[in-house]
Order: C-alpha cells, then sequence, then structure tokens
C-alpha cells in the first residue's frame, strides 16, 4: 500500500434528496442555457439542451410512486407541465418552465438535511449508486 493510500477516503454516497437536487440543477443549467440562446434567435443550438432537459424530467417522471398519495400525483402533473413548456407541447416556454423548477428545488433544498438523515437512520432506503448514474445530469 502507498503512503498516500492511507489518507484516500471513499466518497460519502449520494442520497436521495442529493440526487434530485443534482438533477434539477442539471435541468435548470441547461434549461437557462437554452433560453439564452433562444434569446438570441437560435433555436437550433437550443434544441439539443431542450431535449436533454426533457430527457431528465421524463426519468424523474418515471421514478414516480404513486401509491404514497396527493404529493407524487401532484409532482408527476407538475413534471407534465413542464415537459409541455419545453417543447413536448404547441408552444415552448421556457420561462414557465424554469419557475416551477426552481420551485420543487427550492422546497427539496428545504428539506434536504432531515431527508439526509432519514436515509442515513434507515428510515428511507439508500439509493443504490451507479458511479455513471449523475455523469449526464449535472451540468
Amino acid at each position: 500500500m502507498k503512503r498516500l493510500d492511507a489518507y484516500s477516503q471513499p466518497a460519502a454516497p449520494w442520497t436521495r434528496i442529493e440526487m434530485l437536487l443534482a438533477a434539477f440543477d442539471g435541468i435548470i443549467t441547461r434549461l437557462e442555457r437554452a433560453q439564452a440562446l433562444l434569446d438570441q434567435d437560435d433555436a437550433l443550438k437550443a434544441q439539443p439542451l431542450l431535449l436533454r432537459s426533457q430527457q431528465i424530467v421524463l426519468a424523474l417522471y418515471e421514478g414516480i410512486d404513486l401509491r404514497y398519495g396527493q404529493i407524487p400525483q401532484n409532482m408527476q402533473k407538475l413534471y407534465l407541465f413542464v415537459l409541455t413548456c419545453i417543447g413536448m407541447g404547441p408552444k415552448v416556454d421556457v420561462p414557465a418552465a424554469l419557475k416551477i423548477l426552481h420551485m420543487i428545488r427550492d422546497g427539496l433544498e428545504s428539506i434536504r438535511g432531515s431527508a439526509s438523515e432519514m436515509e442515513r437512520r434507515g428510515e428511507l432506503s439508500p439509493v443504490v449508486e451507479d458511479p455513471r448514474l449523475l455523469r449526464h445530469i449535472v451540468a
């Protein structure tokens, strides 16, 4: 064993809330860049950012478990609204999508500490981490 190896520590695993926040940060960053390009009338360069944002929102939508009542149902509706705004609807409205995404992200940030603690205590099941999982989400 090399001497420096004694000082290396394994990376702490991501909690569910941290992964959600990273996903929202990735979407928001992409959409802000896409909006800047749209403001410059460069829809061609904005398109890949909008498409990747749609993919991430769809992945979040797919992860919803409707067995847990009204909150997952509401999240499903919000994700569908965002998808409609960022190119799956009749008109692109990135500012409206960003408004909703910031609202959700702020709500998640407000429970970050308690959600992480619940996961560490075993009250929430941990995420099975794949090192490649966040590679394409975080901007």
